[in-house]
């Protein structure tokens, strides 16, 4: 057996062998409503040559939301499912229509990975599964999709393309540099709008590390900002472009950011659009528990993967449960629990505390997020305008 096959095989026995972590959502103190649940299908098989690839699609042009983007096959979970892994092969095979089969033999599954929380208010759990029956003939639903494609899985842990973009788009590496969109793999740092961190003296609240802001690079002809919306603070009890020069013992408060990564597919020139946002994560973390060397640590991209202080999965889905119904945007999470009979489940004191808040933070609200003025108040004890306006920046995932 070539070490190539040995690479293949151990990356599908890691995935085999996943279980999310335990702290991952849900969980009996949080229950998802089945309304705001969603799942993709990430199928994966074994290509002509033994590499590993995974399977995408380019949304319609026609559709409401994300219209032409490169995602995974998926979509809301339907009352009627049995589970969530249901969910995502109903997608697949129907409503997706890019003809995977219901029958769990020709395309077993492998894992399901902890959830996502997406913009939308949707909790999007990723179930991976191996294609196995190689006639499979994709028939695909010109309303919902108008490509499927696949790429290489191993290329998600790496800014180098795969041999695939070389062969056929070399214009697009010879044109990549440090400041150049046509870079294979860049990434975009958006603000939080969730409870900031703590900054003591430059370093972070663990008093261990310098948190340093990373230049985001640019995706000039990709970006969505409608999507994700950043808005900046110059206020020295926000500006993260001071606090490093702070004393050693004075503190501020500094907002979390969200990185977001992109990588090209190789068929842009044919109006394929790269792999970005929630899609990309999804896929560099299957990528990651696959191509671990030593389970259950995951493998280490050759990027930078998250900026300093950012919050993690299970931070950013216990915040959009607490956060505050607001003009134009009402937290769908805590509605849906009202009408599905789950919020007296919730412990939201527990809630809370996976969020970020601190004690201090949270004077008012009712246990639910409905009021929280305080909890951004500045050291002077105000909140102004801009923090409240502040408050408003969206994150796409």
């Amino acid at each position: 057996m070539s070490a190539h096959t040995v690479l293949v095989f151990r990356c599908l026995k890691n995935l085999a062998a996943y279980r999310p972590p335990k702290d991952a959502f849900p969980q009996p103190w949080l229950p998802f409503p089945r309304s705001r649940r969603a799942a993709v299908l990430v199928a994966l098989f074994v290509g002509r040559k033994g590499d590993l690839y995974v399977l995408l699609s380019k949304r319609a042009s026609t559709l409401r939301s994300f219209a032409g983007d490169t995602s995974l096959p998926g979509g809301k979970m339907d009352m009627e499912d049995e589970s969530i892994e249901h969910t995502a092969r109903r997608e697949a095979f129907e409503e997706a229509s890019i003809g995977l089969p219901l029958d769990p033999s020709k395309a077993p599954l492998l894992c399901m990975l902890e959830p996502f929380y997406v913009e939308k208010q949707l909790l999007v759990t990723p179930v991976v599964v191996l294609i196995l029956d190689n006639t499979l003939q994709p028939i695909l639903n010109s309303t919902e999709v108008t490509a499927l494609f696949s790429h290489p899985l191993a290329s998600f842990l790496s800014s180098t393309p795969p041999a695939s973009i070389i062969r056929s788009e070399p214009e697009l590496v010879e044109l990549g540099g440090e400041d150049s969109g046509y870079r294979y793999h860049v990434s975009n740092d958006w603000e939080w709008d969730g409870p900031p961190v703590d900054v003591v003296g430059g370093l972070s609240p663990a008093g261990k590390t310098k948190s340093r802001a990373r230049k985001s690079q640019p995706i000039p002809q990709y970006s969505n900002t409608s999507e994700s919306s950043h808005t900046s603070n110059s206020t020295n009890e926000w500006d993260s472009r001071n606090h490093e020069n702070l004393p050693a013992t004075q503190s501020m408060r500094r907002r979390r950011k969200v990185r977001m990564h992109r990588f090209l597919t190789g068929r842009e020139a044919g109006g394929i659009k790269p792999v970005y946002g929630l899609t990309a994560a999804i896929m560099i973390h299957t990528a990651r528990i696959g191509f671990s060397p030593s389970p259950p640590a995951l493998a280490t991209p050759d990027f930078e993967m998250a900026s300093p202080d950012s919050p993690s999965m299970v931070m950013r889905i216990a915040w959009a449960f607490c956060r505050p119904s607001r003009e134009g945007r009402p937290n769908l999470l805590r509605e849906a629990l009202e009408e599905e009979g789950l919020a007296d489940k919730v412990d939201w004191e527990r809630v809370r505390k996976v969020a970020g808040f601190e004690d201090r933070d949270w004077r008012s609200g009712g246990g639910r997020g409905d009021d929280i003025r305080d909890t951004y108040r500045g050291r002077t004890g105000e909140v102004g305008d801009r923090h409240r306006r502040s408050l408003r920046i969206r994150s796409k995932l």
